[in-house]
């Protein structure tokens, strides 16, 4: 094979002259016209790429479906955002909503409302990623459905953290997850069932903690089935500590809050009752660990005034009574032990509860 050195020049020029001289040419150099604008902003950059709609200050009031999303951290002297409509995400990106920290009655100011009604339920909305504080409740939730609040911080707001409130119609089918629900001044979590329903709702892998004013009776997570329902929910994974009154509570009384489950969390530092169940019946409490209610006078682990309940697996320590069941309950053997357990007997049992 010839090299590329070797190639007779008569063919080089053979073949410049049956291809021709465009074979090496350029186009233009010189632009056909002024250069055209390059540079945008960063806001005109989110209109073009991102179909969801900006909220820039407050208050903001959504009547239509869609996805929408805060552009930096907003403060409102009334309400922060209100939703009018089924099928809405809300995204905080990161950001902030604070109040003037002055609501009272009967002015409330409410950091995101859902605002449903009896006859129109607000359902599929999704609200997450950011932070509420110095309204007077951090969310209130009017009869909503199915929807989702997710990974937010709800702080130091007057009255409750999140409130679903279903009373006289319902709240149903909602979740709770991957939240920090803390310092407000009454509930963190309030399920308000009272002549309605609030059914099948879910508190997961959340921080619920430091809520309610010194001595005023509240509660971490309170479910409210006064002469209605508050039926089938469930809190999970959650670390629910510190606060005024009851860690978790379920009241019934003249009505329902059956069914629910409350397994795997970590109850602590409460100030009364680490759980308590109150003419509830039928609810399974599963692997909690209880301990170190702090207030003066009779302090429980876990209290039951109902029927059905079950009590399996749950460790309670250093309460001023760790268990106290009702006799119509079922509940796994409570050993109270110290040292190594035995492979045998109530310490081996799969149900038992473990009491210090």
């Amino acid at each position: 094979m010839m090299s590329p050195a070797r190639i007779p020049t008569g063919l080089v020029a053979a073949l410049w002259m049956f291809l021709g001289t465009d074979v090496m040419a350029q186009g233009s150099l010189t632009p056909p016209g002024a250069p055209g604008e390059t540079m945008h902003t960063l806001e005109e950059v989110y209109e073009r790429t991102d179909p969801r709609t900006p909220i820039s200050s407050l208050p903001y009031t959504i009547s239509e479906s869609g996805s929408y999303y805060v552009t930096g951290n907003l403060s409102s002297t009334g309400h922060g955002i209100v939703i009018e409509s089924s099928g809405v995400t809300v995204d905080l990106m990161g950001f902030s909503l604070t109040g003037d920290g002055t609501s009272s009655y009967p002015d409330f100011d409410y950091g995101i409302y859902v605002d449903g009604s009896t006859n129109a339920v607000i359902e599929n909305l999704v609200i997450k990623g950011g932070r509420i504080s110095e309204f007077y409740d951090g969310l209130y939730c009017r009869y909503m459905n199915n929807s989702r609040i997710e990974q937010m911080v709800v702080s130091d707001n007057t009255y409750y953290g999140v409130y679903l409130r279903g009373q006289d119609g319902q709240c149903n089918g909602n979740t709770i997850a991957n939240c920090t629900i803390s310092e407000n001044g009454d509930h963190g979590v309030y399920l308000r069932g009272r002549y309605g329903q609030c059914n099948g709702n879910t508190i997961s892998d959340s921080t619920i903690s430091g809520n309610g004013d010194s001595g005023s009776g509240d509660d971490g997570v309170k479910f409210d089935g006064y002469f209605g329902q508050c039926n089938g929910n469930t809190i999970a994974d959650c670390t629910i500590s510190g606060n005024d009154s009851y860690g978790v509570n379920l009241y019934g009384s003249n009505g329902q809050c059956d069914g629910n489950t409350i397994r795997e969390n970590t109850i602590s530092m409460n100030t009364t009752f680490g759980i308590r169940l109150f003419y509830a019946d039928g609810n399974r409490l599963e692997a909690n660990n209880v301990w170190g209610t702090t207030g003066d006078g009779t302090t429980y682990g876990i209290q039951t005034r109902g029927t059905s309940n079950f009590i399996l697996k749950n460790t309670c320590m250093g309460n001023g009574t760790n268990y106290e069941l009702d006799s119509d309950d079922t509940a796994g053997p409570i050993v109270s032990a110290s040292g190594f357990l035995s492979a045998t007997g109530d310490a081996a049992h799969p149900w038992a509860n473990f009491s210090r």
